[in-house]
């Protein structure tokens, strides 16, 4: 049994099941995914329905996934399509409404709505707080929060795992392709998936041993 986390698969389907393959993924595994599965990539619908029809797979929320709620949701909030539509949601926005069927969408929207910002979890005895963003006491900060390469460790006794920023922009690395960044008590695993380059991989951790995984 292998606890993995992986993070910003941006509609890159594709990678995502070579991934689960690579690390021969099985249903005594457990896989935490930290958010902003859909927008960018082609296949954004496909993969969070096979997240939701794994009960081992694990999600947080996202700021893309909450773009998605703030234009797609019950209230729609003032600027939200525009947002999300500069950064990538158009074509998800557009299955959504044209191409899935009413109860299709609407299973969508309240799993993605239920998503929880972080969690905590501790593997052989090793304590991990999971969170998109960055760790924080309101929600902008978890969804949209970016780390920095000499901050402090942000929780004590606990390693946060993040996604949202690709290891790139906190590293300076544009020459080579992008891997795990480990910061101060901060573990990045946004290796770019979604972007438009080359140099883009899906990175996934394996918590029993940090053993790194790259597709």
């Amino acid at each position: 049994m292998s606890t993995y986390c992986i993070s910003d698969i941006h509609g890159e389907y594709d990678r995502y099941i070579k991934m689960l393959q690579l690390v021969d993924f099985s249903a005594d595994d457990t896989m935490y995914i930290l958010g902003d599965v859909i927008d960018r990539g082609p296949d954004s619908i496909k993969l969070l329905e096979d997240i939701i029809a794994r009960p081992n797979v694990h999600m947080l929320l996202g700021n893309h996934e909450q773009m998605c709620l703030d234009t797609l949701g019950p209230v729609p909030e003032f600027g939200a399509r525009q947002l999300w539509q500069s950064n990538g949601g158009g074509k998800t926005r557009s299955r959504l409404l044209y191409v899935c069927t009413l109860p299709q969408r609407g299973k969508i929207l309240r799993f993605m709505a239920g998503l929880p910002e972080f969690m905590d979890i501790t593997v052989n005895g090793r304590r991990f707080h999971l969170v998109h963003g960055y760790p924080g006491d309101d929600r902008h900060r978890r969804l949209w929060g970016r780390p920095a390469p000499y901050r402090p460790p942000p929780l004590e006794n606990c390693t946060v795992i993040i996604g949202h920023t690709p290891t790139s922009l906190i590293s300076g690395d544009d020459k080579t392709p992008l891997s795990i960044w480990h910061g101060n008590g901060v573990i990045c695993i946004d290796c770019g998936c979604g972007h438009k380059t080359d140099l883009r991989r899906l990175a996934c951790l394996r918590l029993e041993d940090m053993a790194e995984f790259y597709v």
